[in-house]
């Protein structure tokens, strides 16, 4: 088998699946009690983001709980839920992971942070993880655009996986997936400040991700995969023509590579290098064995499953996903190359699709969404999941996306930012 097929062979690994899982990936930022520096990276004299990552990992483990913990490179956490049907028990995985978090940061002053980039603090300030591809990862991207420093040293996301049954439900779910991101992120947009001032109206975390590296990041469509017909094939080719950004041996061991990522694959016969291309990979929606949708924000406490729940909705119910494929399907690439440009703002009055205002697409997907949640509950027999989210989508479409609706506030508060942020956007954990 050759390399492509090799990949595609290692995308469609899981076979046919009788039953559609999701999981959930949400991160948070930590900061030093009653101080707005982010807790250190690395390990040393004060208590450190990987001390943190290996004591709540431990009172997971204690506890058995099925979900996990990883490091991002700035010191961010990451929690994973474990596969589940339904997104009330992902939500009780969250929540059981907010125990143990709250427990380990009041017992060492850490305050949690939810806004999805990183507030006052410049990227200059925040160390990174001490790895080698960590590294390479920086050295490279200061290299392939502006804001690969504030992608991942300054920026916190919700990503969820999501199993296909099959090569034709992969298709179709990830251009779906993808014409939908920028209308996702900019209703979940949850950045309203940068470096101690006001956004304005900028997507901010879609602004890094698009300028960190355009030969690996941004949507499928601007790479030219923009058809459900032959998608996987389209984006196994794309991707073996990517510059490798390093090469893992199988002990975890990393180094430079400067060929392809074809080229990287062929090196060693071992599966763990394809898994390695994959992770070299930072579109908003990739394949691993799971289609992963990666452009929705990290949003503020209580709310951080919503964006889930509303893609969810969106790509798993028979019903609304083909009303929804019928309308994308008669989309133009200039409606969709017009809908991306919109995505850098979060104003809803702003152009989309048939030169309707992107708040027409946006109510149009949250219907859909609840109507695809309602499907879900009678198929699964399970509870139903529009709870989740129902009230919070109307208050987003009425009343503006959170970027917005904090800088309103923020503005009607007259206090600094550092006091209004500490006294309504941080969890705070002193002793």
């Amino acid at each position: 088998m050759n390399t492509a097929g090799r990949v595609k062979s290692t995308i469609l690994s899981p076979g046919h699946i009788a039953e559609r899982k999701i999981g959930v990936e949400i991160e948070s930022f930590y900061y030093l009690g009653n101080n707005f520096s982010r807790i250190p990276v690395n390990y040393g004299k004060q208590y450190s983001a990987l001390d943190l990552l290996r004591d709540i990992s431990e009172e997971a483990r204690k506890n058995n709980e099925l979900y996990s913990y990883s490091l991002e490179p700035g010191g961010q956490i990451e929690w994973a839920s474990s596969p589940q049907i339904s997104l009330w028990s992902i939500e009780e995985e969250y929540n059981k992971h907010i125990e143990y978090q709250k427990k380990l940061c009041k017992k060492n002053n850490i305050d949690v942070g939810h806004f999805s980039v990183e507030p006052i603090s410049h990227p200059q300030d925040i160390d990174l993880i001490e790895s080698k591809k960590y590294s390479l990862m920086d050295d490279m991207f200061k290299n392939t655009g502006a804001l690969g420093p504030w992608m991942m040293r300054n920026t916190t996301s919700l990503q969820l996986n999501i199993d296909y049954l099959n090569e034709e439900d992969a298709n179709q779910m990830a251009f779906l997936a993808d014409a939908i991101q920028p209308l996702a992120s900019i209703l979940f947009s949850n950045a309203p400040f940068i470096e101690g001032q006001l956004a304005g109206h900028e997507n901010l975390r879609w602004k890094i991700w698009n300028e960190t590296d355009k030969s690996r990041c941004r949507i499928l469509f601007d790479h030219n995969i923009k058809s459900p017909e032959s998608l996987i094939d389209m984006y196994v080719d794309w991707l073996l023509s990517r510059k490798a950004i390093f090469i893992e041996n199988p002990k975890g061991v990393f180094d430079e590579f400067g060929d392809t990522l074809e080229n990287m694959i062929e090196v060693g016969s071992s599966d763990h290098l394809i898994d390695s291309a994959f992770r070299q990979i930072f579109t908003h929606v990739r394949f691993k064995t799971v289609l992963e949708i990666r452009a929705c924000d990290r949003q503020q406490k209580g709310d951080e499953v919503v964006p889930a729940a509303f893609l969810t909705g969106l790509l798993t119910s028979e019903g609304p996903r083909d009303i929804l494929l019928e309308e994308i399907m008669s989309w133009t690439d200039e409606d969709r190359t017009r809908l991306s440009k919109s995505a850098q703002s979060v104003n809803f009055a702003n152009d989309g699709p048939k030169n309707k205002p992107v708040g027409h697409w946006l109510e149009y997907l949250c219907q859909l969404s609840l109507d695809g949640l309602d499907e879900r509950s009678k198929k699964f027999d399970i509870e139903s999941e529009k709870p989740l989210i129902d009230v919070k989508l109307e208050k987003l479409i009425s009343k503006g996306t959170m970027t917005q609706q904090i800088q309103d506030e923020y503005k009607r508060s007259k206090q600094t930012l550092k006091s209004f942020i500490r006294e309504n956007y941080l969890d705070l954990h002193n002793d």
